[in-house]
């Protein structure tokens, strides 16, 4: 049954891609003005412009677009750029190695930061401890992303004089790598140049920082909630009266709340990867934001479809593991999934996470 089970979730996400895909050709298509004529500029005749539409396959009726656009995509090719014709997925490869150094650190800085506030505050809830926590999770909720990483570059760049400028991931005198693959951080670690590798990861540190503050605040509120909760449920009264420590209490609460946090570390993971760009326009850094809106400000459709789906295919592949994960790993999900998804009147229902994240986002 796990198998299957297993089997399924894949099948159901090779079926949503192709849906995903369809929507996301199908929401871009509506996007006002003409690809054509931004390319050529606004001086360009009917006739440059209908030539180029017919180059473009523009001309083609909606359903013919999509339906060659829907193979292309899955055997790989996203189309090619209309401003660089460099093939979109090129470019999706060379800019998300960047946008990666940033989001994957600054993910786990706001995992461990947010669950010691929100497992602090749980434990101290109504305390002075706690409305301590509460004013700094809210104060950063309502602080914008731009105004935050401002805020980090005047501490850590113009007060203490300890992280480098933001002006990008490279200063002019890093030695730059022979081109392989077009990204500069795999071109050096294939070259060896440690230098270069150092140099981004000193540069990566203060938007790293700001990431994991900003986005600590959703997850502490999220641990909050959940663990509040867990604490006072009759599972972990018992294990406190059979005299186990406070720490294996902890555990046995993280344990019962795994599930929505699990779920809303997908959450915050796409919502980071796909809002880059306001980071990445603060600090200048070439990542996948930064290329999405140049993109979009040039009506280059492949390029707004490309980041589309690719995000989208990021999250959906993402929630199909987070869910066969939970179902071998969560005895609840497991015993239904074993038992053919035939739920019993009198087993207990695995607690939903949608509850616990928005009240946490409501509160």
């Amino acid at each position: 049954m796990m198998i299957r089970f297993v089997l399924g979730r894949v099948l159901l996400a090779g079926f949503l891609l192709i849906v995903v895909i369809s929507a996301s050709f199908a929401l871009v298509s509506l996007i006002p003005g003409d690809p054509a004529l931004a390319v050529l500029g606004e001086f360009a005749t009917p006739e440059q412009v209908a030539t180029l539409n017919a180059q473009l396959g523009l001309d083609q009726p909606f359903h013919v677009q999509w339906w060659n656009y829907l193979t292309s995509a899955l055997s790989g090719d996203l189309g090619t750029s209309y401003f660089s014709g460099t093939p979109v997925t090129e470019e999706i490869l060379v800019r998300l190695v960047p946008s990666l150094l940033l989001v994957i650190p600054g993910i786990l800085l706001a995992v461990v930061l947010g669950t010691a506030i929100g497992a602090l505050s749980a434990y101290r809830r109504g305390g002075r401890v706690d409305r301590v926590l509460s004013g700094y999770t809210s104060a950063t909720l309502a602080l914008p992303e731009f105004a935050l990483a401002l805020i980090v570059i005047y501490v850590f760049f113009q007060i203490l004089r300890i992280a480098p400028p933001p002006l990008g991931m490279l200063s002019p005198l890093d030695p730059i790598p022979p081109a392989v693959t077009g990204s500069v951080l795999i071109d050096a670690a294939l070259a060896g140049s440690w230098e270069t590798i150092g140099s981004a990861i000193a540069r990566a540190v203060l938007p790293i920082i700001t990431l994991g503050i900003f986005f600590s605040a959703f997850f502490a509120r999220v641990v909050r909630t959940g663990l509040t909760a867990a604490l006072l449920s009759p599972q972990v009264e018992f294990a406190r009266a059979c005299g186990l420590s406070e720490w294996m209490v902890f555990r046995y609460a993280m344990g019962d709340i795994r599930r929505t946090l699990l779920t809303f570390l997908v959450i915050l993971s796409g919502a980071a990867l796909s809002g880059a760009v306001i980071l990445e326009t603060v600090f200048s850094w070439p990542g996948i934001g930064t290329w999405a809106l140049t993109g979009i400000l040039q009506v280059d459709i492949p390029v707004i479809q490309g980041f589309v789906l690719i995000i989208a295919t990021t999250l959906l592949f993402a929630y199909v593991a987070v869910d066969i994960v939970i179902a071998c790993t969560d005895p609840r999900v497991r015993s239904q999934v074993t038992a053919g998804g035939n739920k019993r009147a009198d087993s207990p229902k695995p607690a939903s996470s949608e509850p616990v994240i928005n009240d946490a986002i409501a509160g």
